[in-house]
């Protein structure tokens, strides 16, 4: 289950989000604020998982609200809701979850809620096999021929041959491209199951690797492998013991 807060200063809006979310059972939306000072004091209170944010609002900005959060030891997550693009790049520099412009459809918002479920589902887990993600699912949606990513405020769409890697951090998901890294607004099992399944493979809880960018492949501790890839910097990603068995077919090793 999410706990989630609405926190917007106009109230048709905060009922319009509300009757949204309700169509999602694993969502509670167990509070409202109305500005960001009182949000602060319900955060204080009550541990949410999510925040539902907007970003013009009277006295504190959702912006200088969500950057408070970043140093409490466990912040909630952000999902920024406003009518303003232009506030979208400090948004993703606080790595919020996701940047929801309005209006917005029912469709825009399940896909955030699905990147919640799946930030939430795999909280908590230790490092290593545990919780380990197959290297390949069942495909949701059609197959992706570039992936969007953001660069200075802009959608940039990078082709699948120009992708080094791909990879998690927090709560953002970065391309690695030979020279560049960029955010985009995928979540990492949304690119493990939409991309070429013949060109990328899921070698890591937190790794997608273009299998046509790695330079060496080396044993590593306890039954693992590492990568040394092609991007400038030569990059290294872990392979985890549970992908090292489709690792060696991918690369016909005996």
């Amino acid at each position: 289950m999410l706990k989630a807060l609405i926190v917007d200063d106009e109230y048709p809006a905060r009922m319009e989000l509300r009757y949204m979310l309700e169509k999602h059972p694993d969502v509670e939306i167990i509070g409202e604020a109305t500005n960001a000072r009182e949000a602060l004091r319900l955060i204080e209170a009550l541990d949410y998982d999510v925040i539902f944010l907007d970003v013009q609002m009277p006295g504190m900005s959702g912006i200088d609200l969500a950057a408070q959060l970043k140093n409490r030891p466990v912040p909630p997550k952000v999902v920024f809701v406003t009518a303003y693009e232009h506030y979208a790049v400090p948004a993703f520099a606080l790595r919020a979850v996701d940047y929801l412009l309005k209006p917005f459809d029912d469709e825009r918002l399940a896909e955030t809620i699905q990147r919640l479920r799946e930030m939430h589902g795999g909280s908590g887990q230790g490092e290593g096999d545990r919780g380990e993600p197959p290297a390949r699912e069942g495909r949701k949606g059609p197959t992706l021929n570039w992936v969007l990513c953001e660069r200075d405020g802009r959608q940039i769409p990078v082709p699948l041959d120009e992708i080094v890697y791909i990879f998690s951090e927090g709560y953002n998901v970065y391309v690695q491209t030979y020279s560049e890294r960029l955010l985009t607004r995928y979540t990492l099992q949304e690119l493990t199951e939409r991309l070429p399944s013949d060109q990328f493979f899921r070698c890591h809880r937190s790794y997608l690797i273009n299998i046509y960018q790695v330079r060496e492949l080396s044993p590593y501790f306890n039954g693992a492998y590492l990568l040394r890839m092609k991007d400038k910097n030569h990059s290294e990603v872990p392979v985890s013991r549970a992908n090292v068995k489709r690792l060696k077919e991918l690369f016909s090793m005996d």
